[in-house]
């Protein structure tokens, strides 16, 4: 298995403030093969973890921005659909079985960008 995205990250991150995966996994309670199995991708990414993961690093003096659920969400390669509306889990339905091209894909998220951007102002 490849190392995902989420788990470059993590890593990248770890190794920036200069801790260990022991230390990093003994401060969040779990064993260093659990989060060297979420660095690597051979485990899966509990949802509650990103949190706990995100919160760790601006502990330690390190934003590391808010993309990392959805990292999480293409390294478990699922998304969670049970609790949105309907309307949205048709929309996400129809988006997983269309067939748009890598430009149409970058307008449709510049465009869902833009939209989440005014909605936060």
């Amino acid at each position: 298995m490849r190392i995902t995205e989420f788990g470059r990250i993590v890593r990248k991150s770890r190794l920036h403030i200069g801790v260990s995966l022991k230390e990093m996994a003994d401060t969040l309670g779990v064993s260093s093969a659990f989060l060297s199995g979420l660095e690597t991708g051979r485990k899966k990414i509990p949802s509650t973890w990103t949190e706990n993961i995100s919160k760790y690093f601006n502990d330690h003096g390190l934003d590391i921005g808010d993309q990392l659920a959805k990292y999480a969400d293409i390294a478990n390669e699922s998304v969670d659909i049970k609790d949105l509306p309907f309307s949205h889990q048709l929309l996400i339905s129809g988006f997983a079985k269309s067939n748009f091209t890598q430009k149409e894909l970058e307008e449709i998220a510049g465009l869902m960008e833009r939209l989440n951007n005014q909605k936060e102002k």
